[in-house]
């Protein structure tokens, strides 16, 4: 297992962009009050059996060096300054880097931050199904678009069929979105959808680095916006319950 300064060095050498006019230079850190962020971390893919997630690290993409251990059951907690957006990341050896969407950390904080960490072959393989070939100057990004009244870190079959996902700025068409299939408890990339199914879940490939915000629509319903912060070599998994939720 990596220790906790080598993850941390991981972190911090994710790249943020590329060139001069790197949109990620601007991203600066709370200084306001400490506020608590408590969370879960939970291991996705396929073949996971016996894996953890335990001894990973979570930490502010921010200010990489406030960061917390990841318990045995998953769950972390920390406090953090607020004062405004921030983005979390969680990493260990064997995981592909994950990152949250950017989210509105005031003095309350975050009572349920979700990470659904993916394996790197995990990562692979739905990249394969995907036909994406995930570009390392950019990032992949993913989210579940839910029902009101769903479980509070996601679970199964939990999301608003037939919303269409969008994001701003637009991507080229090849990038997404790229909805997740359902079938017999199976689910799957599949380009061929123009709308969510009951999974929910929605993926844009080869993103780059910069801010975007993530909407969704379907008649009669109206769900939260999303903001991520786009970062070179990382999933961005806005992740039950802060990814587009029916409100």
């Amino acid at each position: 297992m990596l220790s906790r300064a080598t993850i941390l060095a991981a972190i911090l050498s994710l790249p943020a962009g590329c060139g001069e006019d790197d949109p990620t230079a601007g991203w600066v850190a709370n200084d306001g009050p400490l506020a608590t962020i408590n969370g879960m971390a939970f291991v996705f893919g396929p073949n996971t059996a016996g894996l953890s997630i335990e001894g990973s690290v979570v930490a502010i993409a921010e200010t990489p060096e406030i960061s917390t251990p990841v318990a045995a059951d998953g769950s972390f907690t920390f406090q953090v300054p607020s004062g405004g957006p921030t983005t979390f990341s969680v990493v260990k050896e064997g995981f592909h880097p994950n990152q949250s969407a950017t989210l509105e950390v005031g003095a309350d904080g975050i009572s349920m931050l979700g990470f659904q960490s993916p394996t790197v072959e995990a990562f692979e393989l739905l990249g394969t199904i995907a036909r994406v070939v995930p570009d390392p100057t950019r990032c992949q990004i993913s989210t579940t678009v839910s029902r009101a009244g769903t479980e509070p870190y996601g679970g199964e079959a939990l999301g608003a069929e037939g919303a269409v996902v969008t994001i701003d700025p637009a991507l080229p068409a090849e990038s997404g979105p790229i909805y997740f299939a359902y079938a017999g408890g199976n689910i799957y990339p599949d380009r061929m959808l123009t709308s969510a199914s009951i999974d929910g879940g929605v993926i844009f490939a080869n993103v780059p680095a910069g801010e975007y915000t993530l909407r969704a629509e379907k008649a009669g319903t109206r769900f939260t916006e999303v903001g991520i912060r786009c970062r070179a070599g990382v999933l961005v998994n806005a992740a039950p319950p802060n990814g587009l939720q029916e409100i």
